[in-house]
């Protein structure tokens, strides 16, 4: 495969950016182009072009109106894909014809197994990861009897945040894992994931016997967690919601990995559905949030935090009424 880089000044081409790619698509793709790589922009640099961003967001997914990123940028920066060089290198000839356009020198990228390479960094390259007390967060093909002593939950990666990787979700994990113990029987206790992702936090409680109402707005991040329920056969278990239902409805166990104005916005809703001797966990959260956090919750549970446990930059509150 061989490639070259293509640099447009955004706004000031012929076709606005999207009409342009779909114009290369039409005029390359039956002469050898077989894909289009339109850019990456890290949290930074959209920070730096003006945009909505955090350099440490966990997307509340509430998408602002501006998420193409990559369009916003002052310079459109592409890489196009061909099969064979004479093919690639006549493009570029063609290209270098247009005004304003920059085209770079024909490259050639080597071919590679990116199905082998991905697994390979994954989890550990299917190690998985260990998380205390009991957990491993595993992928998909590994096989059960690799974590027969330990809780395993298998994820297969998508568009919900969670894959036991963030220092967030393992606090979260670790702090579920000591408050029910590996033989606690919970199968008369509801538990609510608020802010579900991929789903790692409700199949966790459902594995220790709870049944869960998932709670996430993210349509596709919903999807990601059906999949990854059905992968650990718990999907009976759990309850997929796009929001908060029933204030009535009272969870032994409440989990929120989420960010610092959700928490906020929500803890009435949050609290009043914490059952007596309930426990409540909430995560996402940095050094910076965490007094105010303490202080809403404290004063809606009329109780004092019962710890704050911390890895890396990040934290997590624990309430136990």
């Amino acid at each position: 495969m061989f490639k070259f880089s293509l640099v447009i000044p955004t706004g000031s081409e012929t076709l606005p950016r999207e009409d342009f790619y779909k114009w290369i698509w039409s005029r390359f793709s039956q002469e050898g182009l077989v894909g289009i790589h339109e850019g990456t922009v890290l949290c930074e640099e959209a920070m730096d072009e003006g945009l909505e961003a955090d350099a440490w967001m966990v997307d509340s997914a509430e998408a602002p109106a501006g998420r193409d990123w990559v369009g916003h940028l002052k310079e459109g920066k592409a890489e196009l894909y061909f099969s064979n060089r004479l093919q690639a290198e006549a493009a570029v000839s063609f290209l270098e014809q247009v005004p304003k356009i920059h085209v770079g020198a024909v490259e050639e990228q080597p071919d590679q197994d990116w199905d082998a390479q991905w697994k390979a960094s994954f989890l550990n390259a299917g190690a998985g990861v260990s998380i205390p007390p009991f957990w491993r967060i595993v992928p998909p093909w590994v096989e059960e009897s690799v974590f027969a002593q330990e809780h395993g939950i298998k994820i297969n990666p998508g568009a919900g945040f969670g894959t036991g990787t963030h220092e967030t979700t393992q606090l979260c994990l670790k702090a579920l894992g000591e408050f029910l113990g590996p033989s606690f029987s919970a199968s008369s206790l509801l538990g609510l994931d608020f802010g579900s992702g991929s789903g790692i936090l409700s199949i966790g409680m459902a594995c220790l016997g709870l049944r869960v109402d998932a709670v996430e707005v993210d349509p596709l991040a919903t999807d990601n967690a059906k999949e990854n329920s059905q992968l650990n056969g718990v999907q009976d278990k759990i309850r997929f919601l796009s929001e908060l239902q029933d204030s009535s409805r009272n969870y032994s166990v409440i989990l929120a990995n989420i960010l610092k104005p959700v928490l906020l916005e929500f803890a009435q809703e949050l609290v009043q559905r914490l059952a007596p001797q309930g426990v409540l966990i909430l995560s996402g959260l940095i050094e910076k949030d965490v007094a105010a956090v303490v202080s809403r919750y404290s004063q809606l549970l009329g109780l004092s935090v019962s710890r704050v446990d911390q890895q890396g930059e990040w934290r997590a509150l624990i309430f136990h009424k």
